[in-house]
C-alpha cells in the first residue's frame, strides 16, 4: 500500500515506509503489505494489512500498478491510499521496527534500502508523479 500524506505546509506528498523486523527482507524497508485471507478481495486485504502493520485506517484512492516478483513467485497489486483520519499516528506491529514518511523528491535515496524489487518498482512509479506511469 502506498499510504500518502500531504499536510497543508508540505510542498509534496510523502509515503509511509516500514523497516522490516522479520524475514524475508529483515532490516530492509517496505510498504505495508501482505497476503490475502480466504474470501478477501485485493482491496480488502490492502486496507486490512495497512491497519495491522501501521495502525492507520485508510481509504483507497487508486491502483498504482500490478508488480511481479520472480524470486517470490508472486504478483502484487499495489494501491494508493490516504488515512481516513489525517492525524492518525503510526502504530507498528511486530513485523516492523521503525517507520519513515519519505517525500516524493527524496525517494530515490531510499530505493537501495527497499527490501523487495517489486516494491521498489511500485515506489519508482509513484515517485514519477500522478499520471506518469500511464504514458510509459
Amino acid at each position: 500500500m502506498l499510504l500518502e500524506r500531504q499536510g497543508e505546509a508540505d510542498a509534496e506528498p510523502s509515503i509511509l515506509l516500514l523497516k522490516r523486523a522479520v524475514e524475508p527482507g529483515f532490516g530492509g524497508w517496505d510498504l505495508p503489505a501482505g497476503y490475502l485471507d480466504p474470501g478477501e478481495s485485493f482491496e480488502m486485504a490492502a486496507r486490512r494489512e495497512t491497519l495491522e502493520e501501521s495502525g492507520i485506517e485508510v481509504a483507497l484512492t487508486g491502483l498504482n500498478g500490478v508488480y511481479h516478483s520472480a524470486p517470490a513467485n508472486a504478483v502484487t497489486a499495489v494501491f494508493r491510499a490516504r488515512a481516513v483520519d489525517a492525524g492518525s499516528p503510526v502504530r507498528l506491529d511486530d513485523e516492523s521496527s521503525d517507520h519513515a514518511w519519505v517525500p516524493r523528491s527524496e525517494l530515490g535515496q531510499w530505493l537501495p534500502r527497499i527490501a523487495f524489487g517489486s516494491m521498489a518498482s511500485a515506489l519508482t512509479d509513484w515517485a514519477r508523479g500522478p499520471g506518469a506511469r500511464d504514458s510509459d
